[in-house]
Formats: structure tokens, sequence, C-alpha cells
């Protein structure tokens, strides 16, 4: 539809004027569903070379990208990584030996893992699933005979238009001829949002397929990844509004390199921390390539999921322990395990609830079992002893909650103490993230060491908005004034308590919330690592 405009998500921020390139490829279906008890062994032996093969190409995309330590780069490790991961490989063979081909069954599992994840409240988690039906589809695809197209046949650059990439694709493509990506699907926080930044190339995600159906037919396609909207065949003067928009922000990113590396400072003199928020110890190197002052979040998810037991306390002291060295005397804030209800950890008996993001999650499933949680805690204390590390839980809905973990915190000290093990200081938190935690901010804030707010969770909770809910996504406002008063009630409590508040939440990161925040009494603001020089910019210009 010629001048036809799509709403989306603003992934990828950046404007883009170009030719479209529609990539729409077959949705795979396996070839066979089933195969002879004397085929089994054969079949199996299938299996595991072509998970020996999609290792090798996955590698190989990895290993051609210009950045070793980049972001898309750390994606492919990851995808290697589920790619051998034990528990995928026991779960196919197990299908496999029950008579079902390898094909159907490494779809039919990686759905099932996808699922996992897609149902998880932690947005950046549930953006996995996506990464998990890339490897498996991979997989399947190599079982078949079957080789993507993809897009490295692109040969004039080019505005893509697709339901979804998989990161894969996303990693493949030529770059120098990708303007920029338009998707039916996707959120800020799927990973080809996350590849698109890391590229630089603008995104609008999310726009649905309805609304791609229409824009498939254009000719030339306009992209607005600051503002989130996609123009079809734009006129002459729009055009023209998109090439002054592309002068302007090539002249922003040129600024904005000045901002890096230095203290966030407002005119008054006050210091604002601006720090990242992290996945695995893995995304260290590029945080502090844009200028991290520390970690505001460190999810603990990855270390809990896809696995038939729990992690060792070893094993997390390790990945616990090289964050800290990665930050040095920079602060890491690590959140415990937020694992809803509605996910089954090995060894964790839970239960069906109707609404398990409202149900047994964070700090209370944590403290309902300690064979979970001690092991956390020993790791965080041990680890301390080489960096700067600060602990914080989350779903803390009261001052009896806090009380009970920090206890747990010091036993766990004290028995590494009489081990002989070496420790650090800890300092103890509470994440702001339900209405409750906010309207008992004075009573918490004699207890904690620092607050810090979880906007999402926080505008969902007080707004009763589901935030994945698309129907209702113009309600859910981080700047409504019900949740601006309960972040400025947490504010004033830890103020008068002489802690800090940080925000970690998507808002930290939105360059019209940050003066909001820091208006309030916010003292930290955490967020995606490429957001941190304008963060620092906006508040080196605050009175």
């Amino acid at each position: 539809m010629p001048g036809a405009r799509l709403e989306g998500v603003a992934a990828s921020e950046g404007v883009a004027v170009g030719p479209a390139f529609v990539h729409a490829p077959d949705e795979l279906e396996p070839q066979r569903t089933g195969i002879a008890e004397g085929e089994v062994e054969a079949e199996l032996e299938r299996f595991r070379g072509a998970i020996e093969a999609v290792v090798a190409q996955i590698s190989e995309a990895r290993d051609a990208l210009s950045e070793s330590g980049s972001e898309e780069a750390e994606i492919l490790d990851a995808h290697v990584e589920f790619a051998g991961d034990p528990e995928l490989h026991s779960e196919v063979e197990e299908r496999v030996r029950n008579l079902e081909s390898p094909e159907a069954a490494v779809l039919a599992v990686g759905e099932e893992f996808a699922g996992l994840f897609a149902g998880m409240e932690d947005e950046y988690m549930a953006a996995r699933a996506d990464d998990v039906r890339d490897v498996t589809s991979q997989i399947a695809a190599q079982l078949m005979g079957l080789r993507s197209s993809g897009l490295a046949g692109l040969a004039v650059p080019s505005v893509v238009l697709a339901r979804n990439l998989a990161p894969s694709e996303t990693a493949r493509m030529p770059r120098e001829m990708v303007l920029g990506l338009v998707t039916a699907e996707g959120s800020k926080t799927s990973h080809v949002s996350i590849m698109a930044r890391s590229m630089g190339i603008p995104a609008v995600v999310g726009v649905g397929a309805e609304a791609l159906e229409r824009a498939l037919g254009a000719g030339i396609v306009a992209v607005h990844g600051d503002d989130g909207y996609v123009v079809t065949d734009p006129d002459a003067d729009e055009v023209a509004f998109f090439e002054g928009e592309q002068a302007e922000a090539a002249t922003e990113r040129a600024a904005l390199e000045a901002y890096r590396h230095v203290e966030a400072r407002t005119h008054g003199g006050r210091r604002i921390e601006v720090a990242a928020n992290l996945g695995s110890p893995k995304e260290a190197a590029d945080a502090l390539s844009w200028g991290a002052e520390g970690v505001g979040l460190f999810r603990t998810e990855f270390l809990f999921m896809e696995r038939d037991e729990l992690p060792t306390e070893e094993e997390q002291y390790g990945v616990y322990r090289e964050v800290a060295e990665a930050f040095g005397e920079k602060p890491v804030i690590i959140r415990t395990i937020d694992v809803g209800g509605d996910k089954d950890l090995p060894g964790v008996s839970g239960h069906e609830e109707e609404n398990p993001f409202l149900g047994w999650r964070g700090i209370r499933m944590s403290l309902d079992v300690p064979d979970l949680f001690r092991p956390q805690l020993r790791a965080i204390l041990r680890a301390a002893a080489h960096g700067n590390l600060k602990v914080m839980f989350p779903m803390v809905s009261s001052v009896e909650e806090f009380v009970e973990a920090r206890c747990l915190l010091a036993e766990c000290r004290e028995e590494l103490e009489r081990e002989g093990a070496e420790t650090g200081p800890v300092e103890a938190g509470v994440m702001v993230e339900t209405p409750a935690a906010a309207l008992c901010a004075d009573e918490l804030a004699r207890e904690v060491d620092f607050f810090s707010i979880g906007t999402n969770d926080l505008t969902q909770y007080a707004l009763a908005v589901d935030r994945g809910n698309e129907k209702l996504e113009k309600l859910y406002r981080a700047d409504h004034p019900a949740v601006l008063k309960l972040i400025e009630m947490t504010c004033r409590a830890a103020e008068k308590a002489g802690i800090q508040t940080g925000v970690c939440g998507e808002a930290a990161g939105d360059p019209a919330l940050a003066p909001k925040l820091v208006a309030l009494g916010v003292t930290e603001l955490s967020m995606s690592p490429p957001a941190i020089p304008r963060a620092k910019k906006i508040i080196s210009e605050l009175p």
C-alpha cells in the first residue's frame, strides 16, 4: 500500500530508506515422523552427525564476525552450547528409540524447550525461545538435507521484511547489504533486536503479520528505528524527511562517543551511576566497552535452565567470580534466581498454578527450597572475594521475607568461615517490583543496603496490565502517574535511610523517562549496554 504507515516496536535506533527485500522461508516440517525398529541405531548416528555439522556451521559463522567479543558472537556461542546440550540429546534420543524420526523428534523437543523460555516472566529470558527454535530447526534441516537460502544472496542494499529472523540468519547476512530490518514478530529483547543494535542496523519489530502482509508489495521502504514505525513507498517529501533524520542521527552518534567513558553528573554535580543489565559473564567486555560503571542487574536464570540437575555451588562460583573479576572495583549486583512457578526445576517440586506470575516465584521459591538457595548464596559470598559483588532478592513483598533471606546469607557466611573458605563483603538489597514493596519502602529501607526498582514488573502489577498482552499495549506505561508515585515513595525512603536507589527495568534506558527518574531521586540507572552513552549525555544536561 503506497504511503502506508506500520507501527511496531523501536528495536534498534537509526533510520533507513531502500528497496524492499522479502525474506519468507518455508515453514520447516519433518519429511517423515516415524522409523522402523531396525533403523534406530543408524538414525541416532545421523542425529549425532547433524549435531556436529550444525555446531561447525554456527562456529564458522561466529568466527567470521569481525569482533570476537561482539554481542552477536556471544549469541552464537550460546547456540553452540545449546546444540551440544546433553539434555537436548537425551530427549531426542529417547524419542528416536521409541521409533520417532530424528527430525520430528528434534523439532518437538525444541518446541518443548522453547516453551519453557517463552513462558518466563523475565522478558530477556522469554525472548530466548527464538534461539532454541533456531538451533533445533538448523539440526532438523541438516537431517533432511535442506539448506537455507537465507539472506546471503542479497546483492543490492535493501530493507529486509520478514515474519521473523533467527539469530543464525541475522549473523550470516551481509551487513553492508542490509539497510534496515522489519519483522512481524519480536520484542525489544528478542535476539533479532539485540543483534540489529549490535550491528548498527535500524530495526522495527512486532508490526504484526497483517500489517507486514500489506507491506510485502512495496518497492521502497523507510524504517524509523527510533520511533518504531515504517512507511511503505514513501513520497518525495517523506524520503527527504528520512534523509534529514539520517544526517541528524549520524551527527548524534559521533557526539555520543565522547560520553562513553565519562562519569555521569548533572550540571549541579549530582552523581548518577550508569550501569549495565547482563544475562551472562560473556557480555561483560561489551558492557565495559560501552562505558558501564557496573552491573545493575546480573540475571542468574541461565544457569538453571535446560539441564537435568541444579548447578553446583562450584559452577555458580566460577560464573560469579568471572563477572566480578571483569568489573574489578565496579559494583556488580547479582539477582538471585527468579524463575516462576510455571517452570519445573530439577529437584524442585512445584505445583500447577493458574497464575504463576502472581505465585511461587523469586524469593518465595528460594526461601522454600534451601537446597536451591543456599548454594547460590555461598557461591556469591565466595566470588565476592574477587570483586565488588552485591546480592539482590527479587519479588520481595514484605520486610519479613528480606530479613529471612538476610539471615540465611549470614548463616552461609558463618559456614564458609568455619570451612576456611575465603569470602568477601556483600551488600544485600531488594528489587522493588511489587507495589507492596514500594508501599513498605520506609520499613524496608531500615533493613536493606540498597533498592533496585524493576519497572517492568512494577508497572504491570501496579496497573493490572499484562505487559505481554498486545491488546493492552497502550495501557502499559512506566510513566503512568501511579507508577511514578511508587518510584518516588521508594526514592524518598531510600534518601531518608541513606541508601542507593537504582532502576534496572526498561525505563532506565528510555531517554524520555531517565530525566523523570533522576528528578524523583534515582541514583543509578542500569540498561542495555548500547544505551549507556546516550544516558550519560542526558544526565550531563540535567540541572
